[in-house]
């Protein structure tokens, strides 16, 4: 895959040394390979607000990933609301660009078990919930510039411009953000359209150290284009507790699915 800043409801960061001579682009780096976990499991709580109806979505669910040489495999599983329990969504994501990345799902209300092509991997994640990838700026698609240091919360971080080099980018034309430097944390993200307009906004508000890592217990995300806020909350996290490889087999994922629906929920 290419070489992305993810902005996601887990990503752990490693408090690494701070040093003056890094450039805008090296900076980023360093958060995007600032996770160094072999696995971990993440119990989030995820609200979606519809800005045109105020309606609110919540929903909560665990996430498994665990992190092998050639990829990532990520197991998410809703616990609530209760029709949805059992839900299940596993993805496999490849190091090397060229090999495609796999999608499974499991519906157990249905009893349907199906993998997915990526247009419609990324139609279920949005419909179920299962989107945790907030915020993306893709390194090789932009140029960055640090505009220099700026306080935020009380911490001193680095405030970087990344431009697109498509100026017909989606996502944006440019975007700025904010890099804690003590722990290389981003704290805020900005997306700007060719009129100037923010477009998208991420804001961390939560954040606590486990162990070696920092991990972002909370935050808040606009999206204005698709006039919705997504507010998270890491309920619990743990690392490294050795997860078994089976738990991220495709063949595995209707069994896994159906164990959880019929296990009744905590109160």
């Amino acid at each position: 895959m290419p070489k992305t800043l993810f902005l996601r409801v887990l990503l752990p960061a490693l408090a690494l040394a701070a040093s003056p001579a890094l450039t805008a682009r090296q900076i980023l780096e360093r958060t995007v390979h600032r996770q160094t976990y072999h696995d971990v499991t993440l119990h989030l709580k995820l609200q979606k607000t519809k800005q045109a109806t105020g309606r609110t979505k919540t929903m909560t669910m665990v996430l498994y990933q665990k992190v092998y040489p050639r990829m990532t495999t990520t197991l998410i599983q809703l616990e609530s609301p209760d029709e949805a329990r059992g839900i299940s969504f596993l993805t496999w994501d490849y190091q090397d660009p060229k090999t495609p990345d796999e999608k499974w799902y499991y519906l157990p209300q249905i009893n349907r078990y199906q993998k997915l092509d990526a247009g419609a991997g990324a139609r279920y994640e949005e419909q179920f919930g299962f989107s945790v990838d907030i915020f993306a700026v893709n390194l090789d698609a932009a140029l960055h510039q640090l505009w220099g240091e700026e306080t935020r919360d009380g911490v001193v971080c680095w405030k970087i411009e990344s431009v697109m080099k498509n100026p017909d980018d989606p996502r944006g034309v440019r975007a700025l953000t904010w890099v804690r430097q003590d722990n290389f944390v981003t704290v805020k993200i900005q997306a700007f359209n060719a009129q100037g307009e923010i477009i998208r906004d991420f804001q961390l508000t939560g954040l606590k150290p486990y162990g070696p890592y920092w991990q972002e217990t909370g935050g808040a995300y606009q999206d204005k284009i698709k006039g919705q806020t997504v507010v998270f909350e890491i309920l619990d996290a743990r690392f490294d507790t050795d997860l078994p490889d089976e738990q991220f087999i495709s063949t595995k994922l209707e069994e896994k699915g159906e164990k959880l629906r019929k296990t009744k929920p905590a109160p």
